[in-house]
């Protein structure tokens, strides 16, 4: 049907019986929930921002709320870019241990000492941008991690050296004194007057000086301590504790 004439079509409101619903001014009130309109012609209106009729504010339809919603997201897109690029350039800052880690040479382990607590500390020496500093390891083979001190973290030219970089220094310097500890498989002679070590049943063996051992291997306990699984003549003993420390002072390798 084809509405001719407006005032034939007279809409009621249910809660207002004696009110009209105009659809020049209540019909986009009507859809945002509102019944009127307090701010004034077209605010409230279901409007596009992006469409250039609302770019002009002289406009009796310019709808504000949209416009400061069209901006805000619009801001909001470009600071995440921003960000983006931000974050980009923190994440590919400068690892100073990085930098520095192939002028660590010639370390090397000085001293080891059996302290209180009956663990080890292991003094060393390196050398750092052509000069020789010193540190240690003490409780090396505790329970927990070891931390290394060294006179290079009180020298005023390195004062960059920060947490970071000190956590990667320690873990380095460990990784490689740990691992220089494990021997090879092979043929040993026993250097000292005497070596102990532990049969099967855990008893304590000595084994005296020149007699020829094999070395099986290296493992570690449920506590993740170190131990050296030997042969000598027909039976299998471990090397356990601190005298796995002690493995390459005490013997030497046989070719």
């Amino acid at each position: 049907m084809k509405v001719i004439n407006y005032n034939k079509f007279k809409f009621i409101d249910e809660n207002f019986p004696s009110r009209l619903i105009k659809e020049s001014t209540e019909f986009a009130d009507m859809q945002l929930g509102q019944l009127s309109n307090p701010l004034g012609p077209g605010y409230g209106f279901a409007t596009d921002p992006t469409m250039s009729v609302y770019s002009d504010d002289s406009s009796p339809y310019v709808d504000n709320y949209s416009r400061v919603s069209q901006m805000a997201a619009d801001m909001g897109r470009v600071m995440n870019n921003m960000k983006g690029d931000f974050s980009g350039s923190i994440g590919n800052k400068m690892d100073y241990f990085l930098e520095d880690i192939d002028d660590f040479k010639n370390i090397k382990i000085l001293r080891i000492f059996i302290n209180n607590n009956l663990k080890l500390d292991v003094f060393i020496s390196y050398v750092f941008m052509d000069e020789e500093f010193f540190g240690v390891f003490r409780n090396f083979n505790g329970i927990n991690k070891p931390k290394f001190d060294t006179d290079l973290l009180t020298d005023p030219r390195f004062s960059y050296i920060d947490k970071e970089y000190y956590i990667k220094l320690n873990n380095y310097f460990y990784k490689i004194i740990y691992n220089w500890f494990i021997p090879s498989p092979g043929d040993y002679k026993i250097m000292s007057d005497e070596l102990k070590v532990k049969n099967s049943l855990g008893d304590n063996v000595i084994l005296k000086k020149n007699s020829k051992i094999y070395l099986k291997g290296y493992n570690t306990d449920q506590d993740n301590d170190p131990f050296l699984i030997i042969k000598y003549k027909e039976d299998i003993y471990k090397i356990i504790k601190n005298d796995y420390f002690f493995f390459k002072y005490w013997t030497d390798e046989v070719d």
